[in-house]
């Protein structure tokens, strides 16, 4: 079994050298939530970083809070814009 975690600003800073030396495989990272750019983790780019130099698999999610068609459009669609260029 593969050891992983979810993260996202409430963790605070991340030491992801530690995380690694703890067996640590993965992370799941909070891109964001809701469909306002404001509402990016502000953590998101960071954790990132840290992961990928730490040699952790990763994966993001985002927080939805759509009620309707046209509202989860708009979060998926923003939701693809922070996550544009990176490798997961």
């Amino acid at each position: 079994m593969k050891k992983g975690i979810d993260v996202s600003k409430w963790q605070g800073i991340i030491d992801w050298q530690k995380v690694k030396a703890a067996g640590i495989e993965f992370a799941i990272i909070r891109a964001g939530y809701g469909r306002l750019p404001q509402y990016k983790d502000a953590t998101f780019e960071l954790n990132y970083a840290g992961a990928k130099a730490a040699g952790i698999h990763l994966g993001a999610y985002h927080y939805s809070y759509a009620d309707s068609t046209a509202k989860a459009k708009q979060e998926g669609e923003l939701f693809l814009s922070w996550l544009k260029g990176r490798q997961f």
